[in-house]
């Protein structure tokens, strides 16, 4: 069997070489060639809640000959456009496609793999790119879970399989309702990652700030309300975790919630969103394609308010272009509803 990880950035370096110290055979596959040296000569090295150096195979795009059983599939939505043909041309006829990217990616990647060939995977844990060949893991190991499912929800050997494969890397379970697991990812991206990049830290800057874990709490609130209108089966992406209980109507019910909220991500504190990256990388980030930018356009096709997603939303645009600088301060921008 050979696997390849698609996109080789912080969690596709951590996923690739926990897959090659289980002992698969997997490629790494990244286009920046510093990175994709330094795995080669030097092997991947983990840092953070891992400690390890695992010698690893990694090649850029152009440099891959072999043809894979599994493709697990990490690069950005964006990049779909460069990336989906070469995976399409290293992918085995009967080959399969593991979706690891955030938002509502199947459909995209199906409209040039095929459906037949594409498994989604919720992935529920956080990694930061440190240098070339470094990734650092920012949670703990036994938080790191991968929630897996058919496009159209069956349950299949293939599946079984993966489901084993990505235990390597963590924890690995089957899901029923793959759309459902991907709005409950949503909720949560959309809620502590963009308020992350709001107060411009990790999501234990957010629930430590009092205006911040509020704003992700409203975040949350509207998130839930569009998940209700457009009758979305949530599937827990943290095991025991019971999404319609955290819901509110009130400023006191919301204040009973806050320590709910707090204690849900107190075990990811250390993670920070992709959104800070890209912007002091000089690239837009995907509010848009990945993050709250989904939630207003289904706030609109179901006529559900989003103000506090539209408002985080608009404050990440206006960093994107320079408008504003990435700032704790930001958050004070945010006109959080009265619900008294």
């Amino acid at each position: 069997m050979k696997i390849a990880v698609y996109g080789a950035g912080s969690m596709g370096t951590i996923m690739g070489a926990l897959l090659a110290k289980a002992g698969y055979d997997v490629t790494l596959i990244d286009i920046n060639k510093e990175h994709v040296d330094a795995l080669n000569e030097n092997g991947a090295k983990i840092i953070g809640y891992l400690d390890f150096v695992q010698p690893v195979k990694a090649a850029l795009p152009d440099e891959v000959t072999d043809t894979f059983d599994y493709v697990i599939y990490q690069t950005k939505p964006t990049q779909n456009e460069t990336s989906l043909p070469n995976v399409a041309r290293i992918l085995k006829p009967d080959g399969v496609v593991i979706v690891g990217q955030n938002g509502m990616p199947e459909e995209a990647v199906a409209e040039v793999i095929g459906a037949d060939r594409v498994v989604g995977c919720i992935i529920g844990w956080g990694a930061t790119w440190m240098e070339p060949g470094v990734s650092k893991l920012t949670s703990p190991p036994d938080l790191m879970d991968y929630h897996l499912a058919e496009i159209h929800n069956e349950e299949t050997d293939r599946l079984r399989e993966i489901v084993e494969i990505m235990s390597a890397a963590g924890q690995a379970h089957i899901i029923p309702d793959l759309q459902g697991g991907r709005f409950s990812k949503l909720i949560v991206n959309c809620s502590f990652s963009t308020t992350g990049a709001v107060v411009n830290g990790t999501f234990g800057d957010v629930i430590d700030n009092p205006k911040g874990i509020r704003c992700a709490a409203h975040i949350y609130n509207e998130t839930m309300s569009i998940a209700n209108a457009a009758n979305f089966q949530l599937v827990p992406p943290l095991e025991g975790f019971d999404f319609n209980a955290l819901t509110f109507k009130s400023n006191e019910e919301m204040e009973e919630l806050i320590p709910v909220f707090q204690f849900m991500v107190s075990g990811h504190r250390d993670i920070l969103t992709q959104i800070l990256f890209d912007i002091a990388a000089g690239r837009y980030p995907e509010i848009d394609t990945t993050y709250n930018g989904v939630i207003t356009r289904l706030g609109l096709k179901h006529g559900v308010p989003t103000p506090v997603n539209d408002q985080v939303a608009a404050v990440i645009h206006k960093m994107a272009v320079g408008e504003l600088v990435p700032d704790s301060s930001n958050i004070d921008l945010i006109i959080l509803p009265d619900l008294s």
